[in-house]
C-alpha cells in the first residue's frame, strides 16, 4: 500500500506509515523481492507497531 493509504489506518500516522514504507523497501531489497509483510506478525517488526496495533490494522491489509 502507498504511504497515502497507510496513514488512513487506525493508529498509524505519517511517521509510522513512513517507517512501514521504509522497512518494506529495505527488506524487499535485501531479500531479493520477498514480501516484507506476509502476515500480521510481520508488522511488529516495524518500530512502534506492537501486537495490538498489528491486530487492529490487519483487517484492512492484504498479505502475500
Amino acid at each position: 500500500a502507498p504511504l497515502t493509504s497507510l496513514v488512513r489506518l487506525p493508529g498509524i500516522g505519517i511517521v509510522r506509515a513512513k517507517e512501514m514504507v521504509a522497512y518494506r523497501a529495505n527488506f524487499t531489497e535485501r531479500k531479493g523481492g520477498r514480501p516484507a509483510f506476509r502476515d500480521r506478525d510481520d508488522l511488529q517488526k516495524v518500530k512502534g507497531i506492537g501486537p495490538k496495533t498489528a491486530q487492529n490494522i490487519s483487517q484492512w491489509l492484504k498479505f502475500k
